[in-house]
């Protein structure tokens, strides 16, 4: 499987989990982290991930990391997240692709939180779990559902206790949700956490009742990127276990890529790649989490993202393409 990296150096600065998105033929990159000290309240987009144009420089919302976005019915639709030590609930809309921006519900239901995932199907926001404080966290083992793209809300069900995590992904294959992943950890920054996870659930009922269906082939990890495409779901990256006993504080990033048919069964995971990105097999640091991932033309798009190391915190604003492997 070939990568190839289009464009070294966007001109939205490097950053680590650029949220966005695809909307009227272009992808869209808003929001992100650089560094412990910096936070993004721009909005870009491309129509071929290399000519990209600033939609807004200071957004309404102001300066955050981890929230998330989605797009339904032509709208960008930004919800939570967190400035340096502010979190937030309340809920943001466009509906001028990224020009300007109305926050459309000001006290969401769903409480403050950063890190928790959210999904569209059938025009409905699915916001996942999530999380407070940045040292000794607080998760949500909940699911909240829009249906009026991001004004009101409600709670669809709560969660088993253990599916209350940060970090995590979701994807949909017909009308079955699939929730994989990410990290129960206190607190967040310490190497080699233990609270990271490789299982994979599923609801058939929009998100009412969850079945585990077990564990995946690939190891613990949060911070990895998934999509969904031709009935098949891809897993790339994250930041995953480091070896015990290994002595310097650089995190460990995976740059592999798995392939998983659901009507396979939780064993039919396949290793397609080790070396996305060009990184070599056993590389600490040559992989990436809290990219951004996005799926057009057959091909696999991937955008920014976080090599993980405490100093001086590499980040990229590269984008790279790769044939779908399915």
């Amino acid at each position: 499987m070939k990568w190839q990296r289009i464009l070294e150096h966007a001109p939205w600065a490097r950053r680590a989990m650029p949220r966005g998105g695809q909307m009227d033929g272009c992808f869209y990159i808003i929001s992100g982290r650089a560094g412990p000290f910096s936070v993004f309240s721009d909005t870009w987009r491309s129509a071929d991930g290399i000519r990209w144009e600033c939609m807004s420089k200071q957004s309404g919302w102001g300066k955050r990391c981890y929230p998330e976005v989605d797009v339904v019915q032509g709208h960008l639709i930004l919800s939570g997240g967190q400035s340096l030590r502010t979190f937030y609930n309340d809920v943001w809309r466009s509906a001028d692709q990224g020009r300007s921006w109305e926050q459309v519900c000001v006290d969401a239901p769903w409480g403050i939180r950063a890190g928790h995932h959210s999904h569209v199907m059938d025009d409905e926001i699915y916001l996942f779990g999530g999380a407070r404080n940045s040292s000794d966290r607080i998760f949500y083992p909940e699911l909240w559902v829009s249906k009026d793209l991001g004004e009101t809300w409600e709670l669809r069900c709560e969660l088993p206790p253990d599916m209350g995590r940060a970090g995590m992904q979701v994807c949909h294959v017909g009308s079955t949700l699939y929730y994989m992943g990410g990290d129960h950890d206190r607190p967040v920054f310490l190497p080699n956490w233990e609270g990271r996870r490789n299982d994979v659930w599923k609801s058939e009922d929009k998100g009412a009742t969850w079945e585990l269906l077990g564990h995946a082939a690939w190891c613990p990890r949060t911070g990895h990127q998934a999509v969904a495409h031709n009935g098949k779901i891809v897993v790339i990256g994250g930041h995953v276990p480091g070896p015990k006993g290994h002595a310097s504080k650089i995190q460990a990033v995976a740059h592999d890529l798995w392939l998983w048919d659901p009507r396979d069964g939780i064993d039919g995971w396949q290793l397609v790649t080790n070396n996305v990105w060009g990184a070599a097999d056993d590389s600490l640091s040559q992989g990436k989490s809290d990219f951004r991932i996005e799926v057009r033309d057959n091909r696999i798009w991937t955008f920014g993202g976080d090599r993980e190391r405490f100093m001086p915190w590499p980040m990229d604003n590269d984008v790279w393409v790769a044939d779908w492997p399915g």
